[in-house]
């Protein structure tokens, strides 16, 4: 497909700026309410409604729910929520985790549109957190829950695909990121539960951006060690099913070097980190500034029900809250505060994507072409030529119904969107552009039916876009994982194996499958002809 003809098409239908969290100018108000009549609580109503993901989204502009903000900020003077403190006792940030700038920002009370955005972001990952959360009463489950979500929502990016420097907002919309932003994306949904996240390295790794690193969660002054690559837990000696293993901890794992081996893709292989070198691990808390500004302390405490979340999580002990690095260091023994380095991969992606260069943007317009379908074209009557589009951006509703947990509406719904791959239209752009939103339709109506617990509709889905795209379609891969994961969860293990068992040096799941197929592959003989009848 020439996605770039496409795009030229309706490059005016997308807005970047608020897509990726890019502030273009500090909107602030003086003070006043724009209605006089309208009470503080009415004015903060209508702006935390404007910012909800459904009304907030790629293409909206930010200006008037942060003026409205600002609004009920005046409206309140100087009341003090929450025994909140002036301005000028704002703790700063520890040494080495914010810019100047940055920590300037994080005195003033007024909002701009860098919280309008991380109002939304909010909003949306506490959103997603409720309802996995729901799935179970244990905590380490729930851990679980969201660790797993992310890996069957974020596909991993083939070679050829950019990188990116995008928001986890934009990562969860467009569903496909690296191993860094699924780990990122897990750690947003975990502080909405008020669970910290980390990164563990080992002590002696050379690079700061090699791939010798872990997924940490704290829970109960442990931290519960993930490989966001892998999607998979680095297991314990419990086991939670005949698939999956409760996962190991930071301070046990040095002593079971066989835990981590299990993990390689071949016996002959060793895995990519060494057990002895989780002896005196690096532990970098996943962090953003945006959470450590006292103005979001006073609005996270009065939030209406409906839209509540965790804005505000400051990094050392501030407003009667116990910060994030002590209870990090609560699970790590001998760890002093100064050795505490926050994990720079979500700050440089931000600062990265806010002053993107034009080829860029282009780039990061192509990523979000389908979510403006369907596309009508403008006609000039006299020449039958295009001269201009309209985008219903029908897509970019469904697609954030099923994150927000709306799975049969959403699946539902995408039929409108694969049906407009067989509508006639004489612009070969806009043909293009509705195959690709058509595909992506197809694959999401797969992934909710997953989410939805409704597997066998699942495997069909799955399967039909197997089977008719192959190995050309941008959902191959993560396609046939989760065909597998649908079959194990029916305890169809011979099918899973079969689902992922072709492989080609592309695949960025080959090793993932290649774990799997050594856990697999003993519990289909074991199971034979039984587990398929299941």
């Amino acid at each position: 497909m020439n996605v770039r003809r496409a795009s030229v098409l309706i490059a005016s239908l997308v807005m970047l700026a608020t897509a990726t969290g890019c502030p273009r100018k500090a909107v602030v108000s003086s003070g006043k309410a724009t209605n006089k009549t309208a009470s503080a609580e009415d004015l903060l109503k209508s702006a935390i409604h404007q910012l909800r993901p459904e009304n907030f989204s790629i293409a909206a502009a930010p200006d008037k729910p942060v003026s409205l903000l600002n609004s009920w900020r005046g409206m309140l003077g100087d009341a003090k929520l929450g025994g909140d403190a002036v301005e000028s006792e704002t703790p700063a940030p520890p040494t080495g985790w914010a810019s100047a700038e940055v920590a300037k920002r994080l005195t003033t009370d007024k909002f701009d549109e860098q919280d309008a955005v991380h109002i939304r972001d909010c909003q949306l990952t506490h959103s997603i957190a409720t309802y996995l959360a729901a799935r179970s009463n244990d905590e380490l489950q729930r851990v679980q829950e969201v660790f797993q979500f992310v890996v069957r929502n974020i596909a991993l990016r083939g070679d050829d695909d950019p990188e990116l420097p995008i928001s986890t907002y934009l990562i969860l919309m467009t569903g496909r990121g690296t191993p860094e932003d699924r780990a990122w994306v897990c750690a947003s949904i975990l502080k909405q539960l008020r669970i910290d996240s980390v990164i563990v390295r080992p002590g002696d790794a050379a690079k700061a951006d090699d791939d010798e690193w872990l997924f940490g969660a704290v829970l109960n002054d442990r931290i519960h060690l993930f490989d966001a690559k892998l999607g998979l837990a680095i297991p314990s000696s419990v086991e939670i099913s005949a698939t999956s293993f409760a996962p190991a901890t930071l301070l046990e794992l040095p002593a079971h070097p066989e835990w981590l081996q299990q993990l390689a893709a071949r016996a002959d292989q060793p895995y990519r980190i060494d057990a002895e070198s989780l002896k005196v691990a690096r532990v970098m808390p996943i962090a953003e500034p945006d959470f450590w500004g006292r103005r979001m302390n006073r609005l996270e405490q009065v939030l209406p029900a409906e839209s509540a979340c965790v804005l505000f999580d400051p990094p050392s002990d501030d407003l009667g809250r116990t910060g994030l690095i002590k209870r990090i260091q609560a699970a790590c023994q001998d760890l002093k505060a100064e050795n505490l380095l926050l994990w720079p991969y979500p700050a440089r992606q931000l600062a990265t994507a806010r002053t993107a260069n034009q080829a860029t943007m282009q780039q990061m317009q192509q990523l979000l072409l389908s979510f403006s379908a369907p596309i009508a074209a403008n006609v000039d009557p006299k020449t039958g030529n295009a001269v201009g589009a309209v985008a219903e951006r029908k897509m970019l509703k469904i697609r954030t119904d099923q994150l927000l947990g709306k799975f049969e509406d959403a699946t539902q719904r995408y039929l409108s969107i694969r049906h407009l791959e067989i509508e006639p239209s004489q612009f070969t752009e806009i043909v293009q552009l509705h195959r690709l939103a058509a595909e992506d339709a197809i694959y999401w109506s797969g992934l909710s039916k997953f989410e939805a617990e409704e597997y066998e509709a699942a495997i069909e889905q799955l399967a039909g876009y197997v089977k008719r795209f192959d190995r050309k379609g941008r959902w191959t891969f993560a396609a046939r994982s989760l065909l597998a994961e649908c079959h194990v969860r029916q305890g169809k293990f011979s099918e899973a194996v079969a689902a992922i068992e072709r492989t080609v040096a592309e695949d960025p799941y080959r090793e993932a499958n290649a774990v799997r197929i050594k856990r697999w592959t003993p519990l289909a003989k074991k199971t034979g002809d039984a587990g398929n009848k299941q």
